[in-house]
């Protein structure tokens, strides 16, 4: 999705430079490509720290359930009976 923003980002910039002739079109698409890309870096940088955030309380949530259930002890096979 913020690919695409990028790209729609992009395009625009390049339909509003096209009516500015007081500068290059090429350098104000490269000023919002970096603007873009900042706000895709920034993104990129919360999604993690949420799934960070989320990664810690998954892991505190199964210490808790494995503290609180501990397992049930495991049964005993019977032995196989021989049939003579």
């Amino acid at each position: 999705m913020r690919v695409g923003g990028l790209f729609f980002i992009l395009a625009a910039g390049l339909a509003i430079s096209s009516c500015n002739r007081d500068e290059p079109a090429a350098r104000q698409v490269g000023r919002d490509a970096y603007r873009a890309s900042q706000e895709v870096k920034q993104g990129a940088k919360k999604a993690g720290q949420e799934l960070r955030s989320a990664g810690k309380e998954i892991r505190e949530g199964w210490n808790e359930a494995k503290h609180e259930n501990p397992p049930p002890p495991k049964k005993k096979k019977p032995l196989p009976r021989d049939e003579h």
